[in-house]
């Protein structure tokens, strides 16, 4: 039973596993362009402490720390570590 749950889903397992690589490859170019984006971020944030603008300073800290490698990027890695997780699941 279980060699023929294997068979039936392999095609979910090799749809996963494309998912899973292309993901891969999008999240590792794309960390490269937010990591940029999250220092122009902080620049203009510091910029704004020293014009007194506080609201603008936190929104740009905020918005640098969601492009930095511990906000969206690493939301992004956690899914894709749970599409793997459910790929090895499926393969057993």
């Amino acid at each position: 039973m279980k060699k023929f749950l294997k068979i039936l889903l392999s095609p979910v397992s090799l749809l996963l596993a494309v998912l899973i690589k292309i993901g891969a490859v999008i999240t590792s170019i794309s960390a490269i362009f937010l990591n940029i984006a999250a220092g122009l971020f902080v620049l203009v944030g510091v910029w704004c402490i020293t014009q007194g603008n506080y609201l603008n300073m936190a929104i740009c800290f905020v918005i640098a720390f969601l492009a930095s490698p511990y906000g969206i990027p690493m939301f992004v890695i956690r899914i894709l570590g749970f599409l793997q997780r459910i790929r090895y699941t499926i393969l057993g």
